[in-house]
């Protein structure tokens, strides 16, 4: 009798769960009647750095950059929970998230923690996919990535500290993006490993649009559970050999159901990596040398650069990372006329800020942006955050002082960080 009360007691507990993260996040609530599985985010950051051995350290990123991604696909693949990614089920080493990505139209959903992504437009996989699919994200940090973090936002009662960046070498992030796509829009989806995650409802009339994140309200749209499944897997790396370029190593793997095998997990098929950002390389064809790139992939990024199969072709994934700063005045990817789009393919340090955007002042070569910005490391995930956070404090008030910089809401529900407006960023 006590072991079926205990089961029962069990049960009830999982079908009012929420997803709650108390100050270091507000995140969507599950339903009353919810049975399934529930984000838990992992913010119990370690109190201090712990140097362990790197697997890809003794490897040449440029000379052997396949071996490379392996080092790091298996690292970051090693004692996962892989069926729901609970990362706090890693009995191998300890990863975490990054706190506040819940608020917003795309903030985290409440059953995997996935964010929303930029979409996959019909025809971007195959002629076949003629409708627009929705894609879905969920990123962490390892041990010293979370140690930075631990001390950014320290117990989630206090204003985020800054100081505490750059990310030490060896940090690693990881992103895993699941799609709404599936074998009939593409038949190397066939097999993928799937999620079911909570995303925006699919009311559409028109198949060329995808399901909006805002309401005809002017509200967050409706979701429901939908099944995903993965498409590509991104790596950066803190990487000490790339400091003379950027500072990190950025790396990605799309799945493939078309490889022989059994284990879904074998199929990541690499797609290249990028350690630089190419300034010699325009859009007059030269060929880049700070990317590697793999046979079937050069189509992807500007000017071939290295880039996802969910991201904006006009950019490419180290150009993006490099506008993460605070505050975040620069758009995420490059404008299309070249003049412009180079400023987001400089080789610009990580502990640097990016600076303003073409057109404010004199642009990515205004100075006086050292003393205005101040760099996230590469981060997206922090400028998201940031914002998150700074309009959660500003809730019940226009104005605010922190140690973001003095913080305030205008009407139009836009934020300024010391008379800047804050640009909002997808992930």
């Amino acid at each position: 009798m006590r072991l079926l009360f205990t089961i029962a007691i069990h049960l009830f507990g999982l079908c009012i769960a929420v997803a709650s993260a108390g100050p270091f996040d507000k995140m969507e609530r599950a339903p009353a009647n919810w049975c399934g599985p529930v984000f838990n985010p992992n913010y119990r950051f370690p109190a201090k750095f712990v140097t362990s051995p790197e697997p890809w350290a003794a490897i040449s990123f440029r000379k052997e950059p396949e071996r490379y991604l392996r080092a790091l696909l298996h690292y970051t693949l090693e004692g996962q929970d892989r069926a729901h990614w609970r990362l706090q089920h890693n009995t191998v080493r300890d990863w975490y998230h990054v706190p506040w990505l819940g608020p917003g139209a795309n903030g985290r959903e409440f059953i995997h923690g996935l964010t929303r992504a930029p979409d996959l437009q019909p025809g971007t996989l195959s002629p076949s996919q003629t409708a627009c699919r929705q894609n879905w994200a969920l990123a962490f940090y390892n041990q010293s990535g979370g140690a930075v973090l631990g001390r950014i936002w320290g117990h989630g009662n206090r204003d985020p500290d800054l100081s505490a960046l750059p990310f030490p070498p060896g940090t690693v992030a990881v992103k895993l993006v699941f799609t709404s796509a599936n074998s009939s829009d593409d038949p190397g989806l066939a097999g993928a490993p799937e999620l079911v995650a909570n995303i925006h409802a699919d009311t559409r009339s028109n198949l060329n649009e995808c399901a909006p994140a805002i309401g005809s309200n002017g509200k967050p749209a409706a979701r429901k559970p939908h099944t995903l499944r993965l498409i590509l897997f991104d790596i950066a790396v803190r990487e000490q050999r790339a400091s003379y370029k950027t500072g990190w190593v950025f790396g990605s793997f799309r799945y493939d159901g078309n490889v022989p095998g059994d284990n879904a997990w074998d199929k990541l098929v690499p797609m290249g990596l990028m350690w630089g950002n190419d300034p010699a390389v325009s859009d007059t064809g030269e060929k880049p040398r700070q990317s590697i790139v793999f046979k079937g992939y050069e189509t992807l990024g500007r000017g071939g650069r290295m880039n996802g199969i969910v991201d904006d072709r006009a950019s490419a994934c180290s150009s993006c990372h490099m506008a993460a700063q605070w505050p975040s005045v620069a758009p995420m990817t490059a404008p299309v006329p070249w003049s412009e789009a180079r400023c987001w393919f400089r080789n610009v340090d990580a502990r640097y800020p990016f600076g303003f955007p073409p057109g404010q002042k004199t642009g990515c070569g205004d100075p006086s942006a050292l003393g205005k910005l101040t760099a996230l490391d590469f981060s997206l995930q922090l400028t998201i955050a940031l914002r998150n956070w700074s309009l959660e404090k500003l809730k019940h008030r226009t104005t605010a002082r922190s140690k973001l910089g003095s913080l305030k809401r205008l009407a139009n529900g836009n934020l300024t960080a010391n008379g800047l407006t804050v640009a909002p960023l997808r992930q």
